[in-house]
């Protein structure tokens, strides 16, 4: 069976999602309980289509000087970006010690120190 592999949406997305908790932590709601957070969250989106344009616009406004204020724009920007050359993959322990032992390495025993050993033999940092 082949390994489960990413396709280049899958990643965009969660790049997207990691994106949206990083805007949860410049509003500094990052240290609160996730069932709160998606009850605020519900509780907003269920109030802002009652919201009239002008009040939009101006939460759009504070978030987008929050964001100017941090220089998170033009970081959130580039990043989306350059996700789209980005591929994700998550191996198992036991996968990348195949991986080792394809490229002719022996697998660690103590499986912390299966991704060093491989990213050793492929001679990237860990």
């Amino acid at each position: 069976m082949a390994p489960y592999q990413h396709t280049k949406e899958q990643g965009l997305r969660v790049h997207h999602l990691a994106n949206l908790g990083g805007l949860l932590a410049i509003a500094g709601l990052d240290q609160q309980p996730p069932d709160l957070l998606l009850g605020a969250f519900l509780e907003i989106a269920k109030r802002l289509p009652e919201l009239s344009a002008a009040r939009i616009a101006e939460i759009a406004s504070a978030g987008h000087a929050k964001l100017d204020e941090r220089a998170s724009a033009k970081r959130a920007w580039k990043s989306w970006q350059r996700a789209k050359d980005l591929h994700a993959v998550t191996l198992t322990s036991s996968q990348i010690a195949r991986v080792i032992a394809a490229l002719g390495g022996t697998p660690p025993r103590d499986t912390a120190q299966l991704p060093g050993a491989m990213a050793a033999l492929l001679n990237w940092s860990a």
